[in-house]
């Protein structure tokens, strides 16, 4: 089943590479970055409150999860 974003996950998705680090995206967002699915993110990432009911990730934990170790 494919994940449907609106405008705005749409945009926030496309902005991931320059938003800052402490800027908070949707769990449905994160899913589709990182190709996985809805339950994997609640399940595996570390997530952050937005409202009582919305919870989200950092970016600065996607580009460090991603980020190849230094040599």
């Amino acid at each position: 089943m494919a994940i449907e974003l609106s405008a705005k996950e749409i945009e926030r998705l496309r902005m991931i590479p320059i938003l800052p680090d402490t800027a908070i995206v949707s769990v449905k967002t994160v899913a589709v970055h990182d190709d996985v699915s809805e339950r994997t993110v609640r399940d595996t990432y570390p997530l952050i409150q937005m409202s009582p009911n919305r919870h989200g990730v950092a970016v600065g934990y996607l580009r460090n999860r991603h980020a190849k170790p230094a040599a």
